[in-house]
């Protein structure tokens, strides 16, 4: 995370396989071949092949340009979609039909939709409609899903129907210890370094933890307590924590990023943190 998760810039997140999330006020309705999601990479668009996987592009055609507003990562999205397997004797590679369904509502980089669907979806406006070519890698690949075999590359055409900005749930800060530390104490001026997870705050989840936007990587993520070198709301609820310990943060906006979207994180976001401190110097 360094200076760039929970720190005044935004890290790159990572993602790991997740069950789809029912939003406060959005209920997620991920159907047919858009569940089953894999880890996401985001890219551009163009109507020109993007990046050869397996012996296959993933390919990217406007069928029709939206004139709408841009969609962007955190939007709730319904869209309209028909899902092929990929065959290349047949027109537009589009082989024995698999899937077709209207109305379909998922957030977009919340790992909801397989990772091909997420790279070409980008770039899109509301109003478009898009054929999304992608390679087995980035769609169900050695396990195949219902009617789509092992290692076999599909063709999506996707409409984008309307998006709306995802909002979460409201709750005051709070500090709450699951497991009390017995090691030395964070004070500020501490060096610490933590295992951590966020989750943008649900009122229907359990634990409140609705889609997980963020998470340490492997060994921990380092800082500076009292430096800004992270959110406030961590500025303040790791002070007294001890090391061994875990902790559950509920940051309002206020004490988090504010009005600003960074990402999954939308505007005015209330957040939930599980952090365990590694250690303390």
């Amino acid at each position: 995370m360094g200076t760039d998760g929970l720190g005044r810039r935004h890290k790159r997140t990572r993602w790991r396989n997740n069950v789809a999330f029912s939003q406060h006020r959005w209920c997620t309705q991920v159907v047919g071949l858009l569940t089953l999601a894999t880890c996401l990479a985001g890219c551009g668009s163009s109507s020109n092949p993007l990046a050869p996987v397996g012996g296959i592009y993933l390919r990217v055609d406007d069928l029709v340009t939206g004139t709408g507003p841009l969609v962007e990562i955190g939007d709730v999205l319904t869209v309209n979609q028909v899902g092929w397997l990929y065959d290349s004797s047949k027109p537009d590679n589009k082989g024995q039909q698999i899937d077709a369904a209207n109305g379909i509502t998922f957030v977009l980089g919340a790992n909801q939709v397989i990772s091909g669907l997420e790279q070409g979806i980008t770039g899109m406006r509301v109003g478009g409609k898009r054929r999304i070519q992608i390679p087995p890698d980035l769609a169900f690949g050695p396990t195949g899903s219902g009617a789509v075999p092992p290692d076999t590359p599909v063709v999506f055409e996707i409409e984008i129907v309307d998006k709306q900005q995802l909002v979460t749930g409201s709750a005051p800060f709070s500090i709450t210890d699951i497991t009390v530390g017995t090691g030395p104490e964070a004070r500020v001026g501490s060096r610490l370094t933590v295992d951590y997870a966020g989750w943008l705050y649900n009122d229907d989840q359990p634990d409140n933890r609705g889609i997980r936007f963020d998470e340490s990587a492997a060994g921990g993520f380092t800082f500076i307590l009292g430096t800004g070198a992270v959110i406030p709301g961590w500025e303040q609820g790791l002070v007294g924590m001890r090391e061994g310990g875990e902790r559950r943060l509920v940051i309002p906006p206020e004490l988090a990023y504010g009005a600003a979207r960074r990402g999954l994180i939308p505007p005015n976001a209330t957040l939930v943190f599980y952090i365990t401190l590694i250690s303390v110097q």
